[in-house]
């Protein structure tokens, strides 16, 4: 069993009554795209508290004046923003990372160079008079 078949226990009858939305509505919103439910075995719709928690909000947008295709619309950007923010993290991570290996072969080559330097007193030193 995994997670998403075990967090998705309403029938669409159940989904139904705690959001409020006629099931015909609830599967027309599944037609349009804007809900996937889990699916059992058997083909059974299975929702989520999540699930439930998006019809409502599908539901408020819908009543606000927004048709189902600008709905989806407001989804695929939601989407993709936060896949977009998630990138933007990654990328940060990767920044610091190689400032923190830079500094570290830096500080690695300056410590070579010590290595390297010798010193010369003033009796090696040739001087033409």
């Amino acid at each position: 069993m995994n997670r998403e078949s075990s967090t998705a226990i309403y029938f669409i009858s159940v989904a139904s009554t705690l959001s409020g939305i006629h099931q015909q509505t609830i599967r027309s919103y599944e037609e349009k795209g804007l809900i996937k439910p889990y699916r059992t075995g058997g083909g059974t719709r299975r929702y989520s508290q999540g699930d439930i928690d998006k019809l409502i909000q599908i539901q408020d947008l819908s009543q606000r004046g927004i048709n189902l295709d600008g709905i989806k619309i407001i989804y695929e950007m939601r989407d993709k923003i936060e896949e977009l923010q998630n990138k933007i993290i990654s990328l940060e991570n990767e920044i610091s990372n190689q400032k923190i290996d830079s500094k570290t072969k830096e500080k690695e080559i300056h410590q070579s160079y010590k290595n390297e330097i010798v010193k010369k007193t003033e009796k090696t030193i040739r001087r033409t008079p």
